[in-house]
């Protein structure tokens, strides 16, 4: 790992060279993390390079990428924090006689390191955004890959449904089938003009949605009117007889 000298001195030997070495240490931890998740993510691009649909599949339903970035979320915060407090810790220590000026020089490396760390912890946060998004697109492709599939069945099967509907009526007068009759001649001509009623107003309610409205409002009002109508009427009691016993 890109650790610092300091790292190498395993004994301080003052209260400065011990506070460096504890920050330090930290440092490198923060390091070492962040050098593994880069390592990760280098190895999963090249997995996905691959184009294998499977381990595709593998990422979004492990949620992968979205925890990967809320762990680089935290890491960042805490990098964060840590370039604000060091430069205060500097700027308290060196107004201490007890703090060497080597010291201060390895704090300001270590706040050097932090602006890094920090840099490539954005970098690594928009690689794995940019990763999320070329997943979202692939699985929103077979998504509508599938759809169109199940389009293309649904307009095989569309006639056939309308045809066997048709067919299947309980009214008089469909042709091809022998019913008919004096007084059923014109049922599957009314069946025909309802749905075709039907239709054209389905179309106007699309085409112009004030005429849905309308027709929304007519139908509420009718519906409150008669329920006033009945909350209006006189409840009536039954009276009950008195029986006379003998």
């Amino acid at each position: 790992m890109n650790h610092s000298e300091e790292g190498d001195n395993l004994v301080p030997r003052t209260v400065s060279n011990l506070l460096v070495h504890i920050l330090d240490t930290h440092v490198d931890q923060i390091q070492d993390i962040v050098t593994k998740m880069e390592m990760e993510l280098d190895s999963v691009e090249l997995e996905l390079d691959k184009g294998g649909s499977t381990f595709k599949k593998k990422m979004m339903d492990d949620r992968r990428f979205p925890k990967m970035h809320i762990n680089l979320q935290r890491l960042l915060q805490v990098v964060s924090y840590c370039e604000q407090v060091f430069p205060r810790v500097k700027e308290k220590c060196s107004l201490k006689s007890w703090f060497a000026s080597e010291d201060t020089v390895a704090l300001e490396e270590l706040i050097g390191r932090l602006r890094r760390i920090k840099e490539n912890l954005g970098f690594l946060v928009n690689r794995v955004m940019a990763i999320q998004a070329g997943l979202d697109s692939w699985q929103s492709e077979q998504i509508n890959r599938k759809l169109y599939y199940l389009s293309f069945l649904s307009m095989i099967f569309l006639p056939l449904s309308v045809v066997t509907g048709v067919f299947g009526m309980n009214v008089g007068g469909v042709p091809w089938t022998g019913q008919g009759g004096p007084g059923i001649n014109d049922g599957f001509l009314n069946v025909l003009i309802i749905c075709l009623l039907l239709l054209v107003f389905l179309v106007l309610c699309i085409t112009f949605p004030s005429l849905y409205r309308w027709a929304l409002a007519t139908w509420k009002s009718q519906f409150l009117n008669k329920a006033r109508y009945f909350d209006r009427r006189p409840s009536f009691r039954r009276a009950v007889p008195n029986y006379v016993q003998i």
